[in-house]
């Protein structure tokens, strides 16, 4: 998202896939090195990214608006916009969800620089079930990507 969201920590948050974590390695150049040994769970986490921002889109203008309130929404400080807003709450509950990816993102970025370890699978396996459950009850619908066209020649 382009726009300018406050506090900054929610602005962070909306950029989950390219802010620099550990050593500069972003979400997603941590999931091309982790996509190495584990495609499937790399290909999982960069869905559930894509499902968020798409859920999120639409609410661009509300983010801009009333950021401070959906962080603390979010946060677990205060209801969203008083706990009457089905929109509000919807968007709290999609960046608890982003919450979840951001955390698996810095284990991703502190696993990408070093290597030595034991990989983060088990952990994947946690947040991606826990952020597909969540998605799943909010209804947002998995992303319909167009197959390639093959030419017969």
């Amino acid at each position: 998202m382009t726009a300018q969201v406050e506090p900054a920590e929610l602005a962070a948050l909306l950029d989950v896939a390219e802010r620099p974590r550990a050593e500069q390695w972003s979400l997603r150049a941590a999931l091309t090195r982790y996509a190495q040994p584990q495609p499937d769970r790399a290909s999982a986490v960069i869905e559930l990214v894509r499902r968020i921002d798409s859920a999120l889109r639409p609410h661009a203008k509300r983010l801009e608006r009333d950021g401070p309130a959906l962080w603390r929404a979010a946060t677990g400080v205060a209801p969203a916009d008083g706990g009457d807003d089905e929109a509000a709450t919807f968007v709290a509950e999609v960046l608890r969800a982003l919450v979840e990816l951001d955390r698996l993102g810095d284990g991703l970025a502190a696993w990408a620089v070093d290597r030595a370890g034991e990989r983060p699978d088990a952990v994947v396996d946690e947040i991606v079930g826990d952020v597909t459950a969540r998605l799943e009850r909010l209804g947002i619908e998995r992303e319909e990507r167009p197959r390639p066209a093959y030419r017969r020649g």
